[in-house]
């Protein structure tokens, strides 16, 4: 695999001074052209020891519009970065639309160096590629140029090249694999090979640089970084030419605002049994005693370092609002935070859609609450024709696989809908109108929406079908009786905490 890289190919100083300006003002252009087509650019820098990996990064900044590019070091995990799904690091720091973002060994560089040394087996290390294989994908399917570059020397000037940096007694290792990986030159190669034939993908693929003279190295670098942006620029050019071409709005997705049909006559909601109510003197005093456990057993997560992650979705007026007060009553306010999601901000559009939500996944022993979520995605989104169906058909994959990186190893993500019947919708929308203090809670969209009931019936439907999966399944709570919903709310995640803890 490494064979061509390896060659040991150089430019003299007289040829790389003719290359460079040429080089420098091509590249400088392609990333003009990429920011003014708001293109992301994630480039990520991987390799050998010794090859100047940090040279690379250095050049970058120099060559290009500094102002648009932010560089990101993965070395040593914070206390802050432990706390969280390993992934959450990495998607801080994506760039946004018009934005570039270059990695400095980004998420390849601890397992490859793991692997290498032993501690990653290859089992979880395959997995961990799969993940990140997925994630590009995702990132690649939203609009993100991906650009990988693993920079290569042979063994020989590998090897020389140790020898000389072991003399020097400022040298630094950052982790605790980089002194064993660079002493493994074999061990680092095999594992770099796994990894690259895993994730060379069409959409992510690597580019594998002969760094044995940095001149060489610094044109094909840039050469081929400026080429896969000239590849965007125009790929973005004949996209919009082709929406010019057709013009009008991106139509809702099928079946959005139609009658349900034969299939979908009835469905999981149509068989929830909606008949449940409490007495007002039995309801405080069981709510009570289960806000009571809830605090027990979420102080003792928060000791163990399980995080939780509750997830509300439902029908307008369906009481949300007042299950979340309710149950996070239960709960210390130093460890639970409840995050309103209404439409997305610019900075938000700008990134994928899922940014907007790893920046609030909760640290180990926290809870975060999500009042609408994720799923707004294959919902309002898709009902609304506000995201083309081939990206909310890819969502549900998506989130199962940000469902799963949440819940591992032993969090908790608890899932809610709750369910009202249209006739109870109606009188709570109308009680809203009339009562002076709750107008503020119904909008002309809640009467537009509600027009929709069965283009969004339909979608629940698939939601439910898709993305319930046995570590986070979707718990769909009778809500016609707002008392009755409220206990289910706060009894569903006690018993979730109690099985949790009991597998810690």
């Amino acid at each position: 695999m490494f064979e061509s890289a390896s060659l040991g190919r150089s430019y003299s100083s007289k040829e790389y001074s003719a290359l460079k300006e040429e080089l420098r003002g091509r590249l400088f252009a392609a990333q003009r052209g990429a920011r003014e087509r708001n293109v992301p650019v994630l480039v990520i820098i991987e390799g050998v020891d010794g090859v100047g990996k940090d040279a690379v990064v250095n050049l970058l900044s120099e060559w290009m519009d500094a102002k648009n590019i932010r560089t990101h070091t993965f070395w040593l995990e914070t206390d802050e970065e432990k706390k969280r799904p390993e992934a959450w690091r990495y998607w801080r720091a994506l760039p946004g639309k018009g934005e570039m973002a270059v990695f400095f060994g980004g998420w390849y560089s601890e397992p490859i160096r793991k692997l290498c040394c032993g501690g990653l087996n290859e089992d979880d290390f395959n997995r961990r590629m799969q993940l990140w294989a997925r994630l590009e994908r995702s990132l690649a399917a939203s609009g993100t140029l991906i650009v990988k570059f693993w920079l290569h020397i042979s063994k020989k000037a590998h090897k020389e090249r140790l020898e000389e940096r072991l003399k020097h007694k400022n040298r630094r290792s950052f982790t605790p694999y980089d002194k064993k990986s660079e002493e493994n030159y074999d061990g680092l190669v095999s594992a770099a090979g796994k990894a690259i034939t895993i994730t060379d993908r069409a959409y992510a693929p690597w580019t594998l640089i002969d760094a044995f003279d940095a001149n060489f190295r610094n044109v094909a670098v840039t050469r081929a970084l400026t080429a896969a942006l000239d590849s965007a620029v125009a790929a973005r050019d004949l996209s919009a030419q082709a929406s010019s071409a057709a013009p009008g709005q991106t139509s809702p997705a099928d079946g959005a605002g139609a009658e349900r049909g034969d299939a979908a006559a009835f469905s999981a909601l149509d068989a929830v049994d909606l008949s449940g109510a409490r007495e007002h003197s039995e309801y405080k005093k069981k709510l009570a005693a289960l806000q009571e456990d809830v605090r027990a057993l979420t102080y003792k997560a928060w000791k163990a370092g399980i995080s939780s992650t509750l997830v509300f979705e439902g029908w307008d007026a369906a009481g949300k609002g007042g299950a979340i007060r309710r149950l996070t009553a239960g709960m210390d306010a130093r460890i639970a935070r409840v995050i309103p999601i209404s439409a997305p901000t610019d900075e938000e559009l700008a990134h994928h859609y899922l940014w907007r939500f790893w920046r609030h996944v909760p640290m180990a022993g926290f809870v975060t609450v999500y009042d609408r979520s994720w799923y707004g995605r294959v919902l309002v989104e898709r009902v609304e024709g506000l995201t083309p169906a081939a990206d909310w058909k890819r969502a549900y994959a998506e989130i199962n696989d940000f469902e799963a990186q949440l819940r591992a190893p032993r969090n908790v993500v608890v899932k809610y809908w709750l369910h009202i019947s249209q006739e109870e919708q109606l009188r709570r929308f109308r009680e809203r109108e009339n009562t002076p203090w709750k107008q503020y809670k119904i909008t002309d969209e809640d009467w537009r929406n509600r027009e929709k009931f069965p283009a969004y019936m339909e979608a629940a439907e698939e939601i439910f079908a898709r993305t319930s999966t046995e570590d986070a399944p979707w718990h769909i709570v009778p809500a016609e009786d707002k008392k009755y919903a409220r206990l289910e709310v706060v009894r569903i995640y006690r018993d979730t905490l109690k099985k949790a803890l009991k597998r810690a």
